[in-house]
């Protein structure tokens, strides 16, 4: 019944897609709100989905690629309304709704192999590790959106004939608070997921771990983020460099998404 419930979120998500699409080559339209009222629903199918899946499984349902997707999905539609109720930025839809109707689109067809048969995976830590992650992530995302927003309205502004998008972006000064506390929210989030993972790593295979490149770019990433932050905290770094190095994190975000082998080859099942 899980599988129906991410169906109806998927359709609901796919309205918010299309309003992407309209902004993103420039046709007047006005769907936004309907847009917003089929994200907000299209959450809570998605929801209902997941806690049914939990009860039905058993446990809880991110132990591979897809279902880890699926959740990242679900917080992404949760963030843009909490940002949308606190800074009523429409554009940022144009960033998030097709992300989250990607990562929603593959659990909706096809949920995978349950891997919870795999001793490794019954531990508590494993799944604060995976929780803490995607939360991580989903503030990242929303730090790189800013960025990329951040220097479109730059150009924008010192161009003499801006395109229609310039004038649904949000003020510098609004985009750069967003990936400020973007940043400072999911930082902790992720330092979280990599200690909980390193203590799902211990009680697994001891002080013996396998070869894994994701730990390798999970730490490349940690630091990418470190950076950033401190430098905003102590050399005062706003505006373009902020969002140059904020979509570099996200970059690093990408690669270590992608690399699954070693002790995360599970995720692949």
């Amino acid at each position: 019944m899980g599988h129906f419930w991410l169906r109806i979120a998927l359709v609901l998500y796919s309205l918010g897609l299309l309003h992407a699409i309209l902004t993103v080559i420039g046709r007047r339209q006005k769907i936004f709100r309907v847009a917003v009222v089929a994200i907000s629903l299209g959450a809570v199918f998605h929801l209902v989905a997941l806690v049914e899946d939990g009860l039905a499984l058993g446990h809880f349902p991110a132990t591979n690629l897809r279902e880890a997707a699926s959740l990242f999905a679900f917080l992404l539609a949760c963030a843009f309304l909490l940002v949308h109720w606190r800074y009523r930025f429409q554009s940022l839809g144009v960033f998030l709704f097709p992300l989250v109707f990607v990562l929603t689109l593959p659990a909706a067809l096809d949920r995978g192999t349950d891997t919870w048969d795999l001793p490794i995976l019954r531990t508590a830590w494993l799944y604060l590790h995976v929780s803490f992650i995607v939360l991580g992530y989903t503030a990242f995302f929303l730090t790189f959106a800013a960025g990329i927003m951040y220097l479109i309205q730059e150009r924008e502004l010192k161009s003499k004939r801006p395109r229609a998008f310039y004038y649904r972006l949000p003020p510098l000064e609004s985009i750069d608070d967003l990936a400020y506390k973007s940043l400072s929210i999911g930082f902790p989030f992720i330092t979280l997921g990599i200690v909980s993972g390193a203590f799902w790593a211990s009680s697994v295979w001891g002080s013996s771990w396998p070869t894994d490149p994701k730990i390798a770019w999970s730490f490349a990433t940690w630091i990418i983020y470190l950076m950033l932050l401190c430098a905003r905290w102590v050399g005062g770094w706003r505006g373009r460099k902020a969002a140059y190095f904020a979509i570099l994190g996200f970059v690093a975000i990408l690669v270590t998404w992608g690399t699954n082998s070693g002790m995360h080859s599970f995720v692949l099942r």
